[in-house]
C-alpha cells in the first residue's frame, strides 16, 4: 500500500471512531478538521432552559447544561413561608424616630437574608409626604388604607394584620410564618438597563388553590435620606430603613397570574418594568415579590419573596 492510500485509510478510521464515540477533546482528526466545540448553558433548576450568563464550550453535552439560553431565572422557588413585615410610620412622628426606629431596626436585622420582606410605610398622618411624594408608583397609602386604617404611629403589621405598637407580637407572628409552608413560592431576577429597572419574576404553585391570584413586584431602598422627627433625625437627614419606593405596576397590588386558581406544579411568569426616578440610590436597592389572593377588591397576603 502506498503512502497516499495509507493516509486515506487512517483518516477513515479516525472519522469512524469520532462518529461512534463522540469527540472528547480538541484533537484534530486531520490538520484541517479540529474538534467542534459548541456553547452549552447551565440549567441549575432542571427546567430544560439554560442560563445565558453561565456557559461553557465543549464537544459533548456536560451534565447540567443545555443548548438553549432561554432561562430568565435559573433558580427554583421553594414553599418556605416568607412574611411581609412593615412599620406604619411618618416623618413628623417623634416616636417613629425614637423607640419605633430602634424596634424596626431590630426587625430588619432579624429578618435579613431574605427571611422576610420588610419596609417602612409612610402613609398619611404624622407625615409631611416627603417619601410618599417620591414613590415611582403610589403604593404606601394603599397598604396603609388596607392594613392599618386610622391607626396611630408607629405601628407594626405582619402579613396584613396590624399589631399596633406591639413589636413582640409582630415578631412572633413573623417567626411563626417562617416555620410554615406556603402554597406558592417565588424567585426573581432584577437588572437595570439605563434608567429602567426590569424584574423577571416567577411564582411556582406547590398545591392546587382556588381563587384569583395576583403577583406584585416592589422596589425598596435602604438608607434613603430624609427628614425624621425624634432622635433619629436630631442631626438633620436620617438614613431611613427600607423605604418602600413603590410597586412596579400601575397599582399597589400587581398583575393577575391565575384567574381560575393555582395549579400544583405550574410556574407563572411575569416581567415588570419601572423608570427609576432621579435621586434614588441604586446601590441600596432591594426587591420583593408578593402573591395576593384577590377577593372582589380585597387583596389577602399569601406569601412573599425578598432579596434583602
Amino acid at each position: 500500500m502506498n503512502k497516499i492510500n495509507t493516509k486515506i485509510v487512517l483518516f477513515s478510521v479516525l472519522a469512524t471512531v469520532s462518529l461512534l464515540f463522540g469527540c472528547k477533546d480538541e484533537v484534530a482528526i486531520s490538520e484541517d478538521t479540529p474538534c467542534p466545540k459548541i456553547d452549552w448553558y447551565a440549567d441549575a433548576d432542571g427546567d430544560g432552559l439554560g442560563n445565558p450568563n453561565v456557559s461553557l464550550k465543549d464537544c459533548n453535552q456536560p451534565e447540567g447544561f443545555v443548548l438553549n439560553s432561554d432561562d430568565k431565572i435559573d433558580v427554583r422557588a421553594t414553599s418556605k413561608g416568607v412574611p411581609m413585615v412593615f412599620k406604619v410610620t411618618g416623618e413628623t412622628c417623634p416616636p417613629c424616630g425614637g423607640w419605633g426606629w430602634t424596634a424596626f431596626s431590630s426587625l430588619v436585622y432579624r429578618y435579613q437574608g431574605g427571611k422576610a420582606l420588610s419596609w417602612g410605610n409612610y402613609g398619611s398622618g404624622f407625615s409631611n409626604g416627603y417619601f410618599r411624594n417620591q414613590e415611582a408608583s403610589p403604593t404606601m397609602q394603599a397598604f396603609q388604607d388596607r392594613f392599618a386604617p386610622n391607626s396611630s404611629k408607629p405601628n407594626f403589621a405582619v402579613n396584613g394584620r396590624n399589631y399596633s405598637t406591639s413589636v413582640a407580637d409582630a415578631q412572633n407572628a413573623a417567626d411563626a410564618f417562617i416555620n410554615t409552608t406556603a402554597p406558592v413560592g417565588m424567585v426573581l431576577n432584577a437588572r437595570i438597563e439605563g434608567d429602567e429597572l426590569i424584574i423577571d419574576a416567577e411564582a411556582e404553585a406547590f398545591e392546587n388553590a382556588a381563587g384569583t391570584y395576583v403577583l406584585g413586584a416592589y422596589l425598596i431602598e435602604d438608607k434613603a435620606l430624609g427628614p425624621q422627627s425624634g432622635d433619629a433625625g436630631a442631626n438633620g437627614d436620617a438614613e431611613h430603613h427600607n423605604v418602600m419606593r413603590g410597586s412596579l405596576s400601575d397599582n399597589a397590588w400587581g398583575e393577575v397570574i391565575a384567574e381560575d386558581g393555582l395549579v400544583a406544579g405550574a410556574v407563572y411568569s411575569k416581567t415588570f418594568k419601572m423608570d427609576i426616578p432621579e435621586g434614588y440610590n441604586r446601590d441600596n436597592f432591594a426587591y420583593g415579590l408578593i402573591v395576593w389572593k384577590r377577593i372582589s377588591t380585597v387583596h389577602i397576603f399569601v406569601n412573599a419573596y425578598a432579596t434583602q
